[in-house]
């Protein structure tokens, strides 16, 4: 985007009604907060329109995009809730709004026009020999038991446990 702001159909209409009463386009400037050049050159198209409709404004180049702010939206509280999740995840869950998105526009709009920045998880770290052997004695002392004993244990808390460091994941820590 530009320095200035953008020219709104209100400051067309001004910028014709001061220039028909007769305001140089310094004066016209000052007024409406437009700058110089856009007056000139909105002057300039009113004086070759030659009849009293305002000239539009042209329509911004390009395709109109395929998603719209409220299915921003709906990303923006998926990303919230699950950091680490995918484009290809984030499509699966919204089929409906994203369904002819490709989906390589998902993370693009996480990015760009969410402002979401994506950073490579901090691993787990490492199993030491300090905790293999904990594992080990925690396995021996259970390795007696026959189904009835195992039949008393209402829930088991099951961890994944690798020796190796797994593959990088991405999440989007917030903004």
């Amino acid at each position: 985007m530009g320095r200035y702001r953008p020219v709104t159909s209100d400051d067309i209409s001004a910028i014709s009604s001061l220039h028909k009463a007769g305001h140089s386009v310094k004066d016209i400037a000052a007024n409406t907060g437009v700058s110089v050049r856009s007056v000139s050159r909105w002057v300039q198209q009113i004086s070759n329109s030659g009849d009293d409709d305002l000239p539009r404004k042209k329509l911004p180049p390009g395709r109109p995009r395929k998603t719209h702010p409220r299915t921003l939206n709906i990303i923006k509280r998926d990303v919230d809730k699950c950091p680490s999740i995918s484009g290809r995840q984030l499509k699966e869950n919204n089929h409906v709004l994203l369904g002819e998105v490709s989906v390589r526009t998902v993370p693009r709009r996480v990015h760009d026009d969410l402002g979401f920045k994506h950073f490579v998880a901090r691993p787990k770290p490492l199993l030491k020999e300090v905790h293999k052997d904990n594992r080990l004695q925690f396995c021996r002392k259970y390795l007696p038991w026959d189904t009835e004993n195992w039949k008393g244990v209402l829930w088991s808390d099951e961890a994944k446990c690798t020796v190796t460091s797994s593959r990088k994941k991405r999440v989007y820590p917030g903004q």
